[in-house]
């Protein structure tokens, strides 16, 4: 939960059907990765449209995903590109944020609310996203987690983090570096692409949950993107918990590998470049892209960030009672980047038990994309929707820690045969050890 566990993909490379437009559905990815990639790719096709159906089981995650696309989509006069890459980095990947980020999460929350309650202004600042799927239980939902954003009522994720980590550590809680290192060496490393995270970075990011970290800032403020269980009693809005990952991290999406082969440079068996130094520029690039619909070519000589924060500022983050009727935040309504050829439709937790029962989406998308949590979920219902000769990619567990042989070949002996149940078949060989993601083909 939070994000996904395979890197980025540009979906439409995929479409194997292709009519002159697109329609792609992506169940259970996390996050917002490979919605985003499609995004920055469009330039290298020829769709006249390309429709994005997304679908999370928890409902909550479109709230992180909606804040995702509207911070990429920011516009350059109101976000230089740099700040929109570091600031969005914050938001996906650390449990405390700096300052300033934590100022735009609560002066953007303040649109977002609009976006999802004023049709007018979510045509006006946001219209790439498509709400009216959604039941309106499943707005107001979204709404209230958009409220405690911007609210800023109180959220001890430090507390959180630290009592997670207790809870699965048990008694080797003192002893927990130990363990971290074991994890990353004995299990990351092991894994094809993973050893381009570095140790400080992963038992940094396991001790206190701050992923991506930058020499010239200190994060100090919690994330409250990262609290998604809320409890309403009237105006008053808490997070119960944190309940996202705390084993595997967010360095898979965006972080193990690049285009620039000066960032993928070793030196003495180990990696020159952060894992977190891959994300920034690999997200650079992404959104350099998605505005300008060209190549991005990086100009200047990459500086080598070799020093890596190893230790927090101690800042104890204090409960504060706030009453949203006493928060006073102007919204800003502006346009965002022009993406019109794109339609990203949010559908209603109960898409996958009735839209393969409607006629209009029976073979109706060209690709779909189902991550590994909702992989026991699959059937032949939800696959119906794809049409013959479309592509159907499975991802695997490849990158969760932790995960023996013996699971990874029941996993393998699983997906074969759903896939055989749900008529699709693979022409490449099925590794869930080497592949994160297995492509499969519906057939007629």
């Amino acid at each position: 939960m939070l994000w996904g566990s395979s890197p980025c993909l540009d979906l439409a490379a995929y479409d194997e059907v292709g009519d002159g437009s697109l329609n792609v559905l992506i169940v259970s990815a996390g996050d917002t990765r490979h919605l985003l990639q499609t995004l920055a790719k469009r330039y290298k096709h020829s769709y006249a449209k390309i429709r994005i159906y997304v679908y999370e089981p928890v409902v909550d995650m479109y709230a992180r995903h909606i804040q995702q696309i509207a911070l990429a989509l920011e516009p350059v006069d109101r976000m230089s590109l740099q700040y929109k890459v570091r600031t969005w980095m914050e938001l996906y990947g650390n449990s405390l944020v700096k300052p300033n980020t934590n100022s735009y999460l609560i002066k953007k929350s303040a649109q977002l609310i609009d976006i999802i309650t004023d049709e007018t202004a979510r045509q006006h600042c946001l219209p790439i996203i498509q709400l009216d799927a959604l039941k309106y239980k499943e707005r107001d939902t979204i709404e209230t987690i958009f409220k405690y954003w911007k609210n800023n009522n109180g959220f001890n994720i430090t507390m959180m983090w630290d009592k997670r980590v207790r809870n699965y550590l048990g008694t080797r809680y003192d002893h927990r570096n130990n363990v971290f290192d074991w994890d990353l060496h004995m299990a990351l490393h092991y894994i094809d692409g993973g050893n381009r995270i570095t140790n400080q970075e992963y038992t940094y990011w396991r001790d206190t949950g701050v992923a991506y970290t930058f020499l010239e800032t200190d994060c100090t403020e919690p994330n409250y993107t990262f609290a998604l269980a809320l409890l309403k009693d009237g105006d008053k809005i808490t997070a119960m918990d944190y309940f996202g990952d705390i084993i595997n991290g967010p360095f898979p999406s965006f972080g193990l590998d690049c285009e620039d082969d000066d960032m993928l440079k070793m030196g003495n068996m180990q990696p020159l470049k952060r894992s977190v130094d891959l994300t920034e520029r690999n997200l650079t690039r992404m959104f350099y892209e998605i505005e300008n619909q060209k190549p991005y070519k990086h100009k200047g000589k990459t500086d080598n960030l070799g020093v890596i924060i190893t230790e927090l500022p101690n800042v104890k983050i204090q409960e504060v009672q706030t009453s949203s009727s006493q928060v006073k935040v102007m919204s800003e309504h502006y346009s965002s980047i022009n993406v019109n050829d794109v339609e990203i439709h949010f559908i209603p937790r109960t898409a996958m038990a009735d839209y393969p029962t409607f006629d209009r989406y029976k073979n109706f998308f060209d690709v779909m994309y189902c991550g590994h949590m909702y992989f026991e979920k699959m059937n032949f219902h939800i696959t119906s929707m794809i049409k013959d000769g479309g592509v159907v990619l499975m991802e695997t567990r490849k990158f969760i820690v932790n995960y023996k042989k013996k699971q990874h070949d029941e996993f393998k002996q699983k997906l074969i045969d759903l896939m055989k149940n749900c008529k699709c078949m693979s022409s490449e060989d099925i590794d869930v050890v080497k592949n994160a993601v297995i492509k499969f083909n519906k057939q007629c």
